[in-house]
C-alpha cells in the first residue's frame, strides 16, 4: 500500500514537472514569435555590373539648329577622320541670307569709302558749310563757326564708320549659320550612333551622332547605387564578354554623377581599362563586370533601423537576446556596415522593441 503510494506521487511529480517545462518552452517560443530575427549578411566579396565597351575619346555631335537632312553619307560603324563632314542640312535659305548680307557690306562699304574720300579733300566739311550758312546761325550760341562744322563731319564719319561695322557683324553671323548647317568630325573614328538614318527629314538640336576612336577602348560599367560605395579607383575587375571572351582590367575612373536607367535603376559609370580589350573586343559590345570589394572579408551588413545610438545591436544568441557592442561603417540605402561586433549568420533582431519590457544579458 505505501509503495502504491509513492509510486503516485512520484508518477504527480512527473505530470508537474512535465507541465512545466512544456509551459516554459512555450512562454520561450511566445517569446521567439514576438521578435522578428534576421540573418546578418556579408557585404558581397564582387560587384556585379553590367556595361558596354566604348572609347575614352569620343565626340557626341548635334547641330546648333533645326533644318531638313539632306546630307547623310555615313552610317553606324563606318570609319570618318577629323573634320570630315558626316551630316548637312538644306543650305538654300542660308546661302541666300549670306549673299544679302555680302550685297549690304558691299553697299555700304562703298558709302564709308565715299565719305572717307570727301573728308580727305574738303568736301564734307564744305557740304557741312553749304548746311549750317542756309539754316539759321542763332542756334550757334556763340561757338566758332569751324568747330561746329568739325564736329558735324566727325558724327558722320563716325556713323558711316558704325554702319560698316554692322555690315560686317551681318556678314558673319550669316557665314557662321551656313556653317553650323554642316557637321564635321572633331577626331578620327567610327561612327558609333546616328539618332538619324535617312535624308529628307527635318531634325533639331537634340539629334545626336555619336564618333568613338577605337584606339583608346574601357569598358563602362553601370554599378548600382547600393554598390558603389564598395568600388574604388585600381581595384581588380573581371569582365565576361557576350562574346565569351575573359578580360581581366582595373578601376580607372569613377563619375559622380548619378544616373536613372530606363527601368528604373540608379547606377553610377565605372570605367574599366585593360590592355586586353584591344583587339579583343569591339566598339558597343556587352558584357558582365565582377569588381573586387572593397570593403574587406569581416564586414557585414545589417538594417540601419536595428542599430541603437549607432554602437549597439540586439542579437537572438543561445536561446535568449543580448545586446552588443559594435563598430559600424558607412550607411547606404537602409543598411550599416558592421566592422566589428558581429559576424555572419548572426541573428539580429529585427524588433528591438519587443524585448525591451525584459531583462536580458548585457555584453
Amino acid at each position: 500500500m505505501k509503495s502504491r503510494i509513492i509510486f503516485i506521487l512520484l508518477v504527480v511529480i512527473l505530470i508537474l514537472i512535465g507541465f512545466g517545462m512544456k509551459l516554459a518552452l512555450s512562454k520561450r517560443n511566445n517569446q521567439q514569435a514576438q521578435m522578428e530575427i534576421i540573418t546578418a549578411k556579408t557585404a558581397k566579396s564582387e560587384i556585379q555590373a553590367e556595361g558596354s565597351v566604348e572609347s575614352e575619346i569620343q565626340a557626341k555631335l548635334t547641330f546648333q539648329t533645326s533644318g531638313k537632312l539632306v546630307y547623310l553619307p555615313f552610317k553606324e560603324g563606318d570609319t570618318v577622320y577629323k573634320n570630315q563632314e558626316i551630316a548637312g542640312l538644306d543650305q538654300y535659305a542660308l546661302q541666300k541670307d549670306l549673299a544679302e548680307a555680302l550685297n549690304n557690306y558691299r553697299s555700304t562699304r562703298d558709302t564709308f569709302d565715299q565719305t572717307q574720300a570727301n573728308n580727305s579733300t574738303g568736301v564734307l566739311q564744305g557740304s557741312q558749310q553749304y548746311t549750317l550758312e542756309t539754316t539759321n546761325k542763332v542756334g550757334l550760341s556763340g561757338q566758332g563757326e569751324t568747330n561746329v562744322i568739325n564736329d558735324m563731319a566727325k558724327r558722320i564719319l563716325d556713323e558711316n564708320q558704325a554702319n560698316l561695322d554692322n555690315s560686317v557683324i551681318e556678314v558673319q553671323l550669316a557665314n557662321y549659320a551656313l556653317q553650323l548647317s554642316s557637321l564635321t568630325s572633331p577626331i578620327n573614328g567610327v561612327i558609333t550612333h546616328e539618332d538619324a538614318t535617312t535624308t529628307g527629314i527635318n531634325i533639331t538640336p537634340s539629334t545626336t551622332f555619336t564618333v568613338q576612336d577605337p584606339n583608346h577602348l574601357i569598358f563602362k560599367a553601370q554599378v548600382l547605387e547600393n554598390d558603389i560605395d564598395y568600388v574604388k579607383l585600381g581595384q581588380k575587375a573581371k569582365i565576361k564578354m557576350s562574346s565569351g571572351r575573359n578580360i581581366l582590367g582595373t578601376v580607372k575612373k569613377i563619375y559622380p554623377e548619378k544616373i536613372s536607367l530606363a527601368n528604373g535603376d540608379k547606377v553610377y559609370n565605372v570605367d574599366i581599362q585593360s590592355n586586353q580589350l584591344a583587339g579583343k573586343t569591339k566598339l558597343g559590345e556587352t558584357g558582365t563586370v565582377l569588381i573586387e570589394n572593397n570593403s574587406g572579408k569581416n564586414i557585414v551588413l545589417i538594417p540601419t533601423w536595428t542599430v541603437l545610438a549607432k554602437s549597439y545591436v540586439w542579437i537572438y544568441e543561445k536561446g535568449k537576446p543580448v545586446l552588443k557592442k559594435v563598430t559600424t561603417g558607412k550607411e547606404h540605402e537602409g543598411f550599416t556596415q558592421i566592422i566589428n561586433g558581429l559576424k555572419p549568420g548572426d541573428k539580429i533582431i529585427k524588433n528591438p522593441k519587443s524585448i525591451v519590457i525584459n531583462k536580458y544579458q548585457m555584453l
